[in-house]
């Protein structure tokens, strides 16, 4: 197996390339070890920060978890086109869900009767 930095295989790839005729050729040894790339790799971090970083990352994703748990507010009329719109949805893709559907209605009439309450 040969290795990038091969002189060997630089060669017969250059030539492959010439005989490609591309009119802007870069230079193969420029792709093969790209400048910023190689600077990424001098960038090398000890153990500890390695650790580190990862367990950051741990915790933000706990506290993310945290935040997710907390329910957003639902209106009652919110409540009520939601159940609105299943019951809709139902009726259009479902078969022998009739059951459903009255219970749909139901808890639609109970949001309904809520909603009527709260404002008067």
């Amino acid at each position: 197996r040969k290795k990038v930095g091969d002189v060997e295989g630089i060669h017969k790839l250059k030539e492959v390339i010439s005989d490609l005729h591309y009119r802007n050729v870069m230079d193969v040894e420029q792709i093969l070890n790209y400048s910023s790339e190689n600077e990424s790799l001098m960038e090398s971090h000890t153990d500890e920060e390695i650790i580190q970083g990862v367990m950051d990352v741990t915790i933000d994703d706990e506290q993310d978890r945290d935040d997710s748990s907390v329910l957003p507010h639902v209106s009652p009329k919110e409540a009520f086109l939601a159940v609105d719109t299943l019951k809709n949805y139902l009726i259009q893709h479902e078969n022998n869900i009739l059951d459903l559907v009255y219970t749909l209605l139901k808890s639609s009439s109970s949001v309904r009767y809520k909603n009527l309450t709260i404002t008067v």
